[in-house]
């Protein structure tokens, strides 16, 4: 029997005794994004020294969150039966494992371990990160806690790219071993100075409901958080699909290079990070959560259906600045109703939502350049726009969100 988690008694919420306990929850998810940013752009370059396919290379890239949407619920459910500071302490000490083995490959067998093994532990991280915010906000805080998570992520994704394009110039394994040292240091810290939130925690576990979780997945689309899961999914997949998408639409219609692209999409991230410290709790406190997702969303929908009519690498940047403000008011606002909602443990329905996410990192860029090459630039924005349109509408309509305001 899984329980609802209630937060600690007194010390623990949204304020100023517990803002140095949550710093180290936003370091770990920054250390989990820019070990991945650091790895992500170096990847292709990487694997070429061991003579990999453009399909091999591919597979390597997709292993990550393979791993993640296998491992997601498992860890989830461990996190409610065991506490969230044991799982998130080992999640640290196994990517900063990950990050060592990745400097240290001798071949593209250990390049496949490593990327497997970065996408296990940070199936371990985000879920319980997630659930150690819920755990310790109040209901009227929790929007606050998710946004400077998700800031966390934005962050990661801004800094890695760069850190790791800088100390590659000095040795291609540097950057894998700062992230290690990073992971170990963040460890550390964890030990020392991470109080525990569980208080109540589930009487069992059950190992063969963890892995590759269908049956809950299917059970969850049926239930009341269906919606949501569906919005975390087209939201992962929205901007997955940019990952491929963006730089062909670049360099086939407005003959930008690569370093340009970079430059977009740190830009992405920077709006991302700074509209979820600074601007989404005030109108979430305003507007309300549901209204707030929805809007977040259907920027996101209209951005990504003007991006391929950019007449001007300006405009492209624009429409994908809009994307990141969609995006930056969209998730931690779907994670903060997922949270408030749920039934069940917060570490075992994060996991679920997590596998949703991951599973719209995998299809994305997999379907963004299918779409691509057999229908034309615009077909990879406009079907996922077309998608999330849709969705919305039929959210709207059943009015899915409005139960939630009662319970708030």
């Amino acid at each position: 029997m899984l329980y609802s988690v209630a937060p600690p008694k007194g010390a623990f919420y949204m304020g100023k005794k517990k803002k140095p306990h949550l710093f180290f929850i936003y370091l770990t998810i920054f250390v989990n994004l820019i070990g991945f940013g650091m790895v992500f752009p170096l990847l292709p370059f990487y694997a070429r020294e061991f003579h990999a396919s453009e399909a091999l290379i591919g597979l390597l890239a997709s292993s990550f969150a393979i791993a993640q949407f296998i491992f997601s619920p498992f860890w989830g459910r461990l996190s409610d039966r065991f506490g969230r500071k044991p799982i998130i302490s080992m999640a640290l000490l196994g990517l900063s494992l990950a990050f060592l083995v990745f400097a240290i490959s001798n071949s593209l067998t250990w390049l496949f371990i490593s990327r497997f093994l970065q996408g296990v532990f940070s199936a371990a991280a985000l879920p319980t990160a997630t659930a150690y915010v819920a755990d310790v906000t109040t209901k009227e805080d929790r929007i606050k806690g998710m946004s400077n998570l998700g800031a966390s992520l934005a962050l990661g994704f801004i800094f890695g790219p760069a850190i790791g394009g800088i100390l590659s110039s000095v040795n291609h394994q540097l950057p894998f071993f700062a992230a290690a040292a990073l992971a170990i240091l963040n460890f550390v810290s964890v030990q020392l100075l991470l109080p525990e939130s569980l208080t109540k925690r589930s009487e069992k576990l059950v190992i063969k409901e963890g892995f590759l979780n269908f049956k809950q997945m299917y059970h969850g689309l049926r239930g009341e958080l269906g919606s949501l899961f569906i919005l975390i999914f087209l939201w992962s997949y929205g901007l997955s699909n940019n990952q491929v998408a963006v730089p062909l639409l670049g360099a086939e219609k407005l003959n930008i290079d690569a370093s340009m692209v970079g430059l977009f999409f740190s830009a992405q991230g920077l709006v991302s990070a700074l509209v979820q410290w600074l601007v989404v709790g005030k109108i979430t406190n305003k507007i309300g959560e549901h209204h707030m997702a929805v809007l977040g969303l259907a920027i996101m929908a209209i951005a990504l259906f003007l991006m391929p009519f950019s007449p001007l690498p300006a405009f492209m940047a624009l429409a994908m600045m809009s994307l990141a403000l969609g995006s930056a008011l969209s998730r931690p606002t779907i994670n903060t109703l997922i949270s408030k909602q749920t039934h069940e443990g917060q570490g075992t329905t994060m996991g679920v939502a997590t596998a949703f996410e991951s599973m719209g990192r995998i299809l994305g860029p997999l379907l963004g350049g299918i779409l691509f090459y057999q229908f034309g630039y615009h077909s990879p924005f406009t079907v996922v726009a077309v998608l999330i349109f849709l969705m919305l509408m039929y959210v709207i309509k059943r009015k899915k969100f409005l139960k939630l305001e009662v319970s708030i």
